[in-house]
């Protein structure tokens, strides 16, 4: 056991090595994100002009996530860190006070969105949310790589259009809904409820892990009796177990809601707020 845990060790130093010799190779600037969404973003704006890695796993939960040893490693061979804010990360303090390297740019991307609710930090569940994030991270690229600022500022433009169609179908759709009520797994959608009129009843809170109590779990079922509520929704990344409890005591269906914090198929946010739109309209519509 022991000379299987030493080969562990040195595998990892091995792997890390050759990573940070790998970037140190690339003569592109290293741009490092802080969870899946922000690492869909951060590609479609660099594209090709910039290397581009993502520090949580795909397919992980990003709220409780902590970064190794490798991980600090390679984060202080980035040029730019994008990460959300508002809490989202919890190690974003702790790794800036711990990387050895200062010309490390952390750059946050809530800074300038105008906040609902300090406690939710899933701003991105807003399209025009994207869009302000978006330029945040071509103005820093620009700033970073001035070479292929024309590139940015174009994919910045182009990704612009898609998100302004995006917003555009979600208000279409849901301007003449008869009913606006959600029941879903987190406390995730404030700022998708917000822009389109919603109403979210969350089974857990902000955090996809904290379980509802007794009390809850009864206020919760009384209110999709009462509303006439016939779609529980539940996440990929989260278990469905609580869920599928309510479900059955209140004769309910299932459906997915993706609140695109990580994605197991790596999909892009187009897809996956479009999938999200459709089965939101799936619940609405009975």
């Amino acid at each position: 056991m022991k000379k299987i845990t030493i080969c562990a060790i040195l595998f990892c130093l091995i792997f890390s090595s050759a990573c940070t010799k790998k970037q140190e190779d690339s003569k592109k600037t290293q741009v490092y994100t802080s969870f899946y969404a922000i690492y869909d973003f951060a590609k479609t704006i660099c594209g090709d002009y910039a290397d581009v890695h993502n520090i949580v796993p795909s397919g992980t939960e990003p709220h409780d996530w902590e970064p190794g040893t490798q991980d600090m490693l390679a984060i202080s061979n980035a040029d730019v860190v994008f990460y959300n804010g508002l809490g989202m990360e919890n190690w974003t303090d702790k790794v800036k006070t711990s990387i050895e390297n200062p010309d490390v740019k952390f750059v946050e991307l809530s800074a300038e969105v105008d906040t609902i609710d300090n406690a939710d930090p899933h701003i991105w569940l807003d399209p025009e949310n994207v869009i302000i994030m978006c330029k945040t991270i071509s103005d820093t690229m620009c700033q970073a790589d001035p070479d292929n600022e024309a590139a940015y500022k174009a994919n910045l433009a182009e990704f612009t259009k898609e998100l302004t169609q995006l917003n555009n179908e979600f208000e279409d759709s849901l301007r003449n809904i008869k009913t606006n009520k959600l029941v879903v797994s987190h406390s995730a959608y404030g700022y998708m409820c917000s822009a389109y009129g919603l109403e979210q009843c969350p089974i857990e809170g902000i955090g996809a892990e904290s379980e509802p109590s007794p009390s809850q779990m009864k206020e919760i079922i009384e209110y999709i009796k009462n509303n006439k509520i016939k779609y529980i929704f539940y996440e990929e990344l989260v278990s469905p177990k609580i869920a599928q409890t309510i479900s059955k005591e209140t004769d309910t269906e299932l459906l997915p809601l993706n609140p695109f914090e990580g994605s197991e198929q790596e999909e892009d946010y187009l897809t996956v707020m479009r999938k999200n739109l459709k089965n939101i309209l799936i619940s609405l519509s009975n």
